[in-house]
């Protein structure tokens, strides 16, 4: 028959060996007593602590036999003294519990393990390598077997300090909670490290964490640290501050363009600003410039007037985002229509029309048109058509358009006459020679003698192929306002341009201002022939020495021109009164 209080203590034995789960520190509150003592001699340094009755010690976890590991460390609020590691092989199961027992020459240590209660008793080394040296606040006793750490903090309260000198500390129980704390040199439960110091930035912080964004310790580079890494809250995940006008675009912000200005659809509290506002030009006076009320600035073409630094180019306007105006219109710019090749016939005549390069003439009209009554002797030939009238009509052919011939964006078209243009075909300076009705004369000399300077005018007439006025110039008199093209000599203002006398070879009247459009006034036009030296050619057939020139210059500016409109270097331009507008 089993005795009854053998068959209690085996139970018990069984629940002390059952695992159970582990936690930080298992508080061990019924301290009985602590002593401790410092000799001079390290051999005679002594440590003895015990419970009895602990709650906590009613099971134990785990059985500290191999291959359990088992430690004990000493700590008071002035030292951390070194763990000892106990060999598992000292362990033995005593049949009430657990014995441990370790000598050396040096010094002993001996564990009592038991059913509520533990006995703990240091001499010597390996204890003397840190012995508890008084005073101190309190003593943590920590016993740890396989993960469970037990610990009873001997301090008052709850316990009594008897005695408490530099050589011998007494302290009776009961014993409390220990405590985790950071900078003691143990990493405890909570600390990812701990170097024995409350410094940071030393790789571990004075939270007892690894130096590291996220640990709530702020060290350099960080701009912060919140304790996470998550972005959102006012620190980023890389320990950035979530500040406006970063260039970083936080959760709480619509936009972030890496400043706090106002202008550029994001505003100094990083919200957009409203559609429409104002925002950085692109440098485009064809576009405007608005925010789209989602942080962006667009640029959307104009209609605006604007100057597209071309000369060549009048009513300038932006469209699609550029900047381009109409060519200016083309104008008669040199005509010849008189000389004395033989009886009543002439051999010099063309009609110059100069303009912007790139102007396309195809299908423009050229007419030459009676003004005169029959009195002025002209036609050579009857029959003779009414005032207002056109003696000839020529059509420019399709694919005429100017070059540059000036090398500054202006150019000529030289229209010659079949028969009538022999002289300047044979230059040669002729782009065209179209067929034109009269063998003597297709551009008609106003007064056949030259006789009347004023009654009996003739003319020269451009139209564009919608029959839309380009330029007239009259000569010898203006045409009246009659028939079908006598009007056209007044569209405002009329005039009559210096005749020519006839009779000298390659003598012309030429426009000699550089406006870019048709004359305005007869002293935009001269005669060469007439000077100091050489007038009145009609008189008879033999002109004066002074007289025997050259001066015609058909498909080429005249001698008192420089017309220019644009160049590749951009020399000539549309000017205005301030050049940086």
């Amino acid at each position: 028959m089993i005795e009854p209080h053998r068959t209690a203590l085996a139970i018990a034995l069984a629940v002390l060996l059952l695992p159970i789960p582990s936690s930080a520190f298992t508080t061990l509150t019924a301290g009985k007593t602590l002593k401790t003592v410092d000799k001079s001699s390290p051999r005679s340094d002594k440590a003895v602590f015990s419970w009895k009755s602990e709650p906590a010690l009613i099971t134990v976890p785990e059985r500290p036999l191999c291959p359990t590991v088992s430690k004990l460390r000493l700590v008071t609020n002035a030292a951390t003294l070194p763990e000892i590691e106990l060999d598992c092989a000292r362990w033995l199961f005593t049949g009430s519990g657990f014995r441990y027992l370790d000598r050396s020459p040096n010094g002993s240590i001996g564990i009592k393990l038991g059913i509520g209660k533990l006995g703990v008793t240091l001499k010597g080394a390996p204890y003397s390598a840190g012995p508890v040296v008084g005073p101190v606040t309190f003593v943590e006793t920590r016993f740890t077997i396989g993960g469970t750490e037990y610990c009873g903090r001997w301090t008052e309260p709850p316990g009594d300090v008897t005695q408490n000198r530099p050589d011998k500390v007494k302290i009776k129980g009961p014993t409390g909670a220990c405590q985790v704390v950071c900078g003691n040199s143990i990493t405890e439960d909570g600390e990812e490290c701990d170097d024995g110091d409350l410094v940071s930035g030393d790789g571990c912080d004075a939270n007892c964490t690894v130096t590291a964004c996220g640990n709530g310790i702020q060290t350099p580079p960080e701009g912060c640290d919140d304790g996470d890494t998550e972005s959102g809250d006012g620190c980023r995940a890389d320990c950035t501050p979530e500040v406006c006008g970063d260039g970083i675009e936080d959760a709480s912000e619509a936009c972030d363009d890496g400043n706090v200005a106002a202008g550029d659809c994001c505003s100094p509290t990083c919200s957009f600003e409203t559609s429409g506002s104002p925002c950085a030009g692109d440098g485009n006076l064809c576009t405007d410039d608005t925010c789209d009320g989602a942080g962006f600035c667009q640029h959307p073409a104009n209609t605006a007037p604007c100057n597209d630094l071309d000369g060549c180019t009048i009513d300038d306007t932006c469209s699609g985002g550029v900047c381009g105006g109409a060519l200016r219109a083309p104008w008669i710019n040199e005509i010849d229509y008189d000389d004395f090749f033989a009886v009543l016939d002439d051999r010099d005549e063309f009609v110059e029309i100069a303009g912007p390069t790139g102007t396309d003439l195809s299908g423009f009209q050229i007419l030459n048109v009676e003004g005169g009554p029959t009195s002025c002797l002209t036609p050579h030939y009857a029959p003779q058509v009414a005032p207002g009238e056109a003696h000839m009509l020529v059509t420019i052919p399709p694919g005429t358009v100017l070059g540059d011939d000036t090398g500054t964006g202006i150019g000529f078209y030289v229209a010659c006459f079949t028969s009538s243009s022999i002289n300047v075909v044979n230059l040669p300076a002729c782009d065209d020679v179209l067929a034109a009705p009269r063998l003597d004369s297709n551009l008609l000399n106003g007064h056949l003698l030259n006789t009347d300077e004023t009654t009996c005018p003739d003319g020269v007439l451009l139209l564009d192929p919608d029959d839309e006025y380009v330029d007239a110039v009259s000569y010898e008199g203006v045409i009246p306002s009659v028939g079908a093209y006598g009007p056209y000599f007044h569209v405002s203002p009329p005039y009559s341009a210096p005749r020519d006398e006839g009779w000298l070879d390659g003598v012309s009247i030429e426009k000699t201002t550089s406006t870019l459009e048709r004359a305005q006034d007869a002293s935009e036009w001269i005669d060469p022939s007439e000077t100091a030296g050489c007038v009145a050619q009609g008189a008879g057939p033999t002109p004066p020495p002074a007289c025997s020139m050259l001066l015609w210059t058909p498909g080429a500016e005249n001698s008192q021109q420089a017309l220019e409109c644009g160049s590749p270097c951009r020399a000539f331009l549309d000017r205005t009164a301030n050049l940086l507008e």
